[in-house]
């Protein structure tokens, strides 16, 4: 254990310690955790007090600023309850949960199809999907996270509820339903400009990824919307009708997506992650951000940096180490410094920056946009063009 990363194992220790509560404790100790989070977690709730005011402009200031309170309530309850699942005993799972409509996923499985299960980040999403995956089997794809430690712990935790796939290894994901399994994934993060199409939500123009489109058309599965909302000491899991993503027009699947979502958040708005930057791509390169600017980038981890370089469609180079990559997502250009610069003033940096502030890369322009981030296992620093 290293000394910087000691508040990260306080937090786990003190997680383990909350996991053994009842659940009905659990829920008590998140409202406590939302209500601390609408006092200090300024920027988070900042984003999502954006977020509300662009989507519900209708609603008066008051009721926007109630919407973003239990907003933040809803989220610390989800917090506690993602470390009740990952750190926790196993306990009576069926007795908190309740399932409404597994019939289509029967269905589904009886035609020998698999399918898609399509979710959302709703603050109840890991609960919704490891509940459900402890009734009918269930595989997962999730983001890997940069640090080592959480990684562990939640391919752990969700391993004890689901089959968990990196979202990058498609080839595992078609294999497990053409195997006639079933797929759960959320459909509804800005994953940048590269993967996405700009349809509304909300009437609000969203970068919304197309995957579910390419996956319909490698796997010809139903797609099969997933919802989950606490009732009481339960969680009540509704898993919709398949809705008809015909993965031929991604901005109309998209769109139908986003429209599904909409028509469930009507009535619920409280139990959605506003507190991430689900606009945070615009449509127009030359348009400003519609949120506070990321005090600081994190740092570059050694598991993040392979996978940066596992990504790379092209790569260059010099001495054995990559001078440029380009992935999906961006053209990552690599600057080799002694020591990390306060607030990264160093000459050569900002002369690699000032050189690369838009660069043409087999005729797709990428231009900077502000991230750089620093590794320290190799010394560099990566300049991020988008």
């Amino acid at each position: 254990m290293t000394i910087k990363n000691w508040p990260l194992y306080f937090a786990l220790f003190l997680g383990k310690l909350i996991a053994y509560l009842p659940y009905s404790w659990i829920k008590r100790f998140g409202v406590l955790l939302g209500a601390i989070m609408n006092r200090f977690a300024n920027s988070r709730k900042a984003i999502a007090k954006k977020n509300i005011e662009l989507c519900f402009p209708n609603f008066s200031p008051i009721k926007q600023q109630e919407l973003v309170h239990a907003n933040l309530i809803s989220t610390g309850i989800g917090l506690l309850e993602t470390t009740m699942l990952w750190l926790g005993p196993e306990r009576n799972w069926k007795a908190i949960t309740e399932i409404e409509g597994l019939k289509y996923l029967e269905q589904a499985k009886n035609a020998g199809t698999g399918g898609l299960l399509l979710s959302f980040h709703l603050t109840s999403l890991e609960i919704g999907g490891c509940l459900l995956g402890k009734q009918f089997p269930i595989a997962a794809l999730y983001r890997k996270n940069e640090q080592e430690l959480l990684e562990r712990v939640m391919t752990q935790g969700r391993s004890r509820f689901v089959h968990p796939i990196p979202r990058e290894n498609t080839r595992e994901m078609i294999k497990w339903i053409k195997s006639n399994g079933f797929v759960w994934y959320a459909a509804d993060q800005d994953y940048g400009r590269a993967q996405s199409v700009f349809v509304p939500f909300f009437d609000v123009s969203a970068a919304t990824i197309t995957a579910t489109s390419r996956f319909v058309k490698l796997t010809k599965a139903p797609v099969i919307p997933m919802t989950q909302e606490r009732v009481g000491n339960k969680v009540k899991i509704t898993i919709h009708p398949p809705i008809k993503i015909g993965g031929t027009n991604e901005n109309e699947d998209a769109l139908l997506i986003n429209q599904f979502l909409e028509s469930y958040l009507i009535n619920a708005p409280e139990h959605y992650l506003w507190v991430h930057r689900r606009f945070k791509t615009r449509p127009s390169e030359n348009e400003a951000s519609l949120y506070p600017k990321k005090k600081k980038s994190r740092p570059v981890t050694p598991n993040r940096y392979r996978d940066i370089i596992d990504s790379a469609i092209d790569i260059e180079y010099e001495h054995e180490m990559p001078t440029w990559l380009r992935n999906s997502a961006h053209l990552i250009i690599f600057v080799y410094l002694d020591k990390p610069w306060f607030k990264f003033e160093h000459p050569k940096l900002q002369d690699s920056i000032n050189a690369n502030l838009s660069r043409t890369i087999n005729g797709t322009e990428y231009r900077f946009k502000g991230l750089v981030r620093y590794c320290e296992s190799k010394r560099c620093y990566l300049i991020y063009l988008e």
